[in-house]
């Protein structure tokens, strides 16, 4: 077998979980990725207080075409931050990394990272661009609202 064309074989594999009694509980497709094709940004909370202190965490991945998660991917991501908020830090969750996490450019590692911005102390939108060499970038709005 050719290890380097083992990524291109795009195939699905289904996962089962049972219980102790060996009854199906949840089952699961599972994707092998295709090429790495695009910066793909999702948050939990797309919005936060505009108090100046309030922190958005958004995960950031290199997807193939069908929007599977590609592991291998390790290039440079670097982002922008614009309206309502700033850019914070960057953490790709690999213990061996020395890039700096205060500046707005980092390797994914397993291929993704979590970028966290902060609300500015008005109301208004943050916009977030994410983008690699080779890949289709992406943008992210999250909304800061005033603080009750």
């Amino acid at each position: 077998m050719d290890i380097k064309n083992i990524h291109s074989a795009v195939r699905s594999n289904p996962v089962v979980a049972y219980d102790e009694n060996g009854k199906a509980t949840d089952e699961k497709i599972v994707r092998t990725a295709g090429k790495p094709y695009q910066i793909k940004m999702e948050t939990v909370r797309g919005t936060i207080a505009a108090d100046g202190r309030a922190l958005a965490y958004i995960r950031v991945k290199a997807v193939d075409k069908d929007g599977n998660l590609c592991p291998h991917a390790d290039g440079l991501v670097q982002f922008e931050v614009k309206g309502a908020g700033t850019f914070k830090a960057l953490a790709n969750g690999d213990p061996t990394n020395l890039e700096a996490f205060h500046k707005p450019q980092m390797h994914l590692f397993n291929g993704q990272l979590t970028l966290i911005v902060q609300a500015a102390e008005e109301a208004g939108k943050i916009q977030v661009q994410a983008q690699s060499k080779g890949l289709k970038k992406d943008v992210l709005l999250v909304n800061a609202v005033a603080a009750p």
